[in-house]
């Protein structure tokens, strides 16, 4: 446990930027900024002097130090935003405003506030909840089942849903593709053991492992070799009738208070 490869956290916060940097200015371009507290979900960029360096607006909360790799990204945005307008520059220049608020979502999310919903197609991670830390149970599956070669990101999912799921997202820093695996909130509850969090996610770490394959003419997900590692896992049995029987309560509980949340607002 103690020796966790390739932390789910750690991808964010071990790119901590370095103090004493300026929020006016980007250290590695001719690019400036200033800000607005009106501004929420916008950015705006003007081109000012003899050379037509780029002065860019940001939301006043981008001001601190959290968010220097952020202003970094948006610097890219706004040199590249001044060349001509081709076809794949508009590609870029979309690809990187995409990457620039996913950026800013999990830098929200970090510090415990609300992210930026209509924002961020790479899902801020969040892999500490109530009762259960998806990274301490990704680590020990990982070493247990798949000698601790897997690589892959976990975060506790967003929909209230019981659907657990693997995707392959574009890291926003290094857009490297990454293997994401999220799991249902119904799992975050201390009606729900141990081994049945780990089941869950050795289903979708096998996903990983054993990709769909093309049979016939059709995509087999769950094919007879994954059914079959699938159930080396120790405490199958034991999972899948948790799943079975327990899970479809907890969300039925989560909805229901979401419901309950809902209508006290209104």
């Amino acid at each position: 446990m103690n020796s966790l490869k390739n932390s789910v956290s750690g991808w964010f916060q071990n790119k901590n930027p370095e103090k004493n940097i300026s929020p006016e200015f980007s250290p590695e371009s001719l690019v400036s900024f200033r800000y607005n507290p009106r501004l929420k979900k916008s950015i705006r960029c003007q081109y000012n002097g003899l050379f037509g360096h780029p002065l860019v607006t940001l939301p006043a909360y981008m001001r601190n130090d959290d968010f220097a790799l952020v202003r970094e990204l948006i610097s890219q945005w706004a040199e590249l935003s001044q060349k001509r307008k081709t076809a794949k520059t508009k590609a870029s220049t979309k690809e990187l405003l995409e990457r620039i608020w996913a950026a800013t979502d999990q830098v929200l999310s970090d510090r415990g506030e609300k992210i930026l919903e209509s924002r961020g197609h790479f899902p801020p991670i969040r892999s500490k909840g109530k009762i259960h830390d998806l990274e301490q149970v990704l680590a020990a599956v990982n070493e247990t089942y798949f000698k601790g070669e897997l690589s892959c990101r976990i975060t506790w999912s967003n929909r209230l849903g019981g659907m657990s799921f693997h995707t392959v997202r574009k890291d926003p820093y290094t857009k490297e593709p990454v293997h994401l695996i999220s799991i249902s909130q119904g799992y975050d509850s201390d009606n729900c053991p141990l081994y049945a969090v780990a089941g869950v996610v050795y289903h979708e770490c096998l996903h990983i492992a054993i990709p769909p394959k093309i049979v016939g003419g059709r995509r087999s997900v769950h094919g007879r070799n994954f059914r079959q590692c699938e159930k080396r896992y120790i405490y199958y049995e034991e999972w899948m009738c948790w799943h079975r029987e327990v899970l479809p309560k907890n969300i039925h509980s989560l909805r229901r208070i979401k419901k309950g949340l809902s209508q006290k607002k209104i």
